[in-house]
């Protein structure tokens, strides 16, 4: 890595997306480790084309430039970093009991409160940048009716009014180390993300992918970050891309 993440910090009062502003930079040349926050976002999105509700000041919408020097299969070793890192931040800097569900969606007590968007650029195989999208719900009472009962923030969570920039500043060096290791050492970043998923091994899930829906029970991430899935007939699955819905939690045997 050629510079501290966050070393860079540029501030928006309102952005269509901070990955855009993050990606129009690092095309043009930013180093690795220039920040982009904004107060708002007004066309906020995360996986698969979903938008992400970005009201004005009420939670955290920050994206990274990096620039690591790895083949493009990393950058699913930088998304579960990211989720780490804010799970490990929630838990040790505001007490907060984070969950991860795969591959990066930060949970409290079955609901959402954060999302991880990364966006690479590719050229031969090979990353030529990549952008670290980051939302955390902070200081939402009330969410959209749609996601209203999948969702919940710091506020709802903790009592305590946060400012967002707070959050960022206890995330930032905590991503440091993940992202480190993401690059150096990717199977200590899925030994530590399993150890902070409920739902990493022996839980029963359903699987949708564009391949259609499996049912079975989780074995834990491969090597290149993928889920594993046991089904009834004892046959094992990599799960690349897919929604998990969690059936039941530590099933034995």
């Amino acid at each position: 890595m050629s510079s501290k993440l966050g070393s860079t910090v540029l501030r928006f009062d309102s952005v269509s997306s901070t990955n855009d502003v993050a990606k129009e930079l690092a095309a043009s040349g930013a180093i690795e480790g220039v920040c982009v926050i904004a107060r708002e976002q007004t066309a906020g999105r995360g996986r698969q084309g979903r938008s992400w509700s970005s009201p004005p000041g009420e939670g955290l919408y920050l994206s990274l430039i990096l620039r690591p020097n790895v083949a493009i299969a990393a950058s699913a070793i930088i998304t579960l970093a990211a989720a780490g890192a804010v799970a490990e931040t929630l838990r040790l800097d505001f007490q907060t009991a984070a969950d991860i569900k795969w591959p990066n969606d930060v949970l409290v007590r079955g609901r959402k409160i954060c999302g991880v968007l990364v966006e690479a650029a590719i050229e031969s195989d090979r990353l030529q940048y990549a952008v670290m999208g980051i939302g955390v719900n902070i200081a939402q009472r009330y969410f959209p009716e749609q996601i209203g009962a999948g969702a919940t923030s710091l506020l709802l969570e903790t009592g305590r009014e946060i400012p967002p920039e707070d959050f960022a500043e206890s995330l930032l060096p905590r991503l440091e180390p993940w992202y480190a290791e993401a690059i150096s050492r990717p199977d200590h970043v899925i030994a530590k993300w399993e150890e902070l998923s409920s739902s990493a091994r022996d839980c029963r899930v359903c699987v949708k992918s564009s391949d259609g829906e499996v049912e079975g029970v989780t074995r834990g991430l491969s090597a290149s970050g993928a889920l594993i899935v046991e089904l009834a007939a004892g046959e094992r699955r990599e799960i690349v891309s897919g929604e998990v819905k969690v059936r039941a939690v530590r099933i034995e045997g």
